[in-house]
């Protein structure tokens, strides 16, 4: 099933760009909702730490770690 969409130029030439040879509208519009949904699944994780300083030192302490080891990976 298709639906009709309307579009300012401006948001239509954003998904110009983000489209790739051969990939359809629809494609970019679905890959963009489902990144917005995993960037809120990992706010349930916000404050778990709260009240667990070594921990949170320790995963800081690797974070770093693998940052100084890893100087060209892009984050």
């Amino acid at each position: 099933m298709t639906k009709l969409v309307s579009l300012s130029n401006e948001v239509y030439a954003e998904l110009l760009k983000m489209k790739g040879k051969g990939e359809s509208f629809s494609n970019v519009i679905l890959s963009l909702t489902k990144q917005k949904k995993e960037r809120e699944d990992i706010k349930r994780f916000a404050g778990a730490l709260k009240g667990h300083k070594a921990e949170l030192e320790e995963f800081k302490r690797m974070i770093a770690k693998d940052r100084k080891n890893n100087p060209g990976r892009k984050l």
